[in-house]
């Protein structure tokens, strides 16, 4: 369903750039496609925004419906697909010649702000102008969508303005643009993205939590119950069996305890080997 839109308008191969159509000058490449994601996060279900905009997968917005899932390769698709109208926008508004790292790093942004803001924005103003420099520059100065500013914005950027700056002849590896030096008014204020980090992206949003702990505690507790009661239970039949003087009760009683052991002890066993299996999964 949500790739139904992704088919009508393009043929992807994973692994391969983007393309909108054979004319364009230059096409995302997969470095770019790795920049993006890397910010965007991999969401594997429908989450909301602080802003209340539904988005699954790396970034996608148009046809994110509550509960829906989706796969790693499906994501990836629906990102090529995004990037449609990035390429266009880049290749038809843009009228000065750009390198590879230039344009990815355009596509990256543009993804980010959205392209009628990228269509009235300073960066394309002094691209036009034969200003790249300048251009950059001002791409550094642009916030997310965030409001106040906040620093995963401006690692954004920064990351961005590092690969647009980058020796075109030359690779630029992902993790250098990540660490590159943060400048904006978001540097020192604390993180607050609403993507996913790069580990929970791989990790599909799994992480250890004060409540998972408690959690384990709890069946650990429960086990702890279901040994008492069954431990109660035994005793009783071992009087029956000594010749203790006992009563139907009694033996009921013993009954009842050694059950109600056997199931709680059975419970917190296969709750102990769930979380011990996520666990291994994550």
């Amino acid at each position: 369903m949500l790739l139904r839109l992704a088919g009508e308008r393009a043929r992807f191969e994973m692994g391969q750039s983007v393309s909108a159509a054979p004319s364009q000058r230059l096409k995302v490449s997969r470095e770019g496609l790795l920049l993006i994601k890397s910010f965007e996060g991999f969401r594997p279900r429908t989450v909301r925004r602080r802003d209340g905009t539904p988005v699954i997968g790396y970034g996608h917005v148009k046809s994110a419906r509550p509960g829906a899932t989706i796969t790693e390769a499906e994501a990836e698709l629906l990102l090529q697909y995004d990037l449609l109208p990035v390429v266009e926008a880049i290749n038809h508004r843009v009228s000065i010649p750009l390198n590879q790292h230039q344009f990815d790093a355009l596509a990256s942004f543009i993804f980010s702000v959205g392209v009628q803001r990228f269509e009235s924005s300073d960066v394309l103003e002094q691209l036009n102008a034969g200003a790249p420099a300048r251009a950059a520059e001002a791409l550094s100065g642009w916030p997310d969508r965030v409001q106040p500013p906040v620093d995963a914005p401006y690692r954004r950027r920064s990351a961005e303005r590092a690969l647009f700056d980058a020796a075109p002849d030359r690779p630029a590896p992902l993790d250098l643009l990540l660490t590159a030096p943060v400048q904006g008014p978001g540097a020192l204020a604390p993180v607050e993205d609403d993507a996913p980090a790069t580990v929970q992206v791989l990790r599909h949003e799994r992480r250890a939590s004060a409540a998972a702990r408690n959690d384990t505690g709890a069946v650990v507790f429960i086990g702890g119950i279901g040994l008492l009661a069954f431990a109660a239970g035994i005793a009783a039949f071992r009087r029956v069996l000594a010749g203790h003087e006992a009563t139907d009760g009694t033996i009921l009683i013993g009954g009842v305890l050694a059950v109600i052991g056997l199931v709680f002890i059975a419970a917190a066993g296969w709750n102990l080997t769930r979380k011990r299996d996520d666990k291994s999964v994550a």
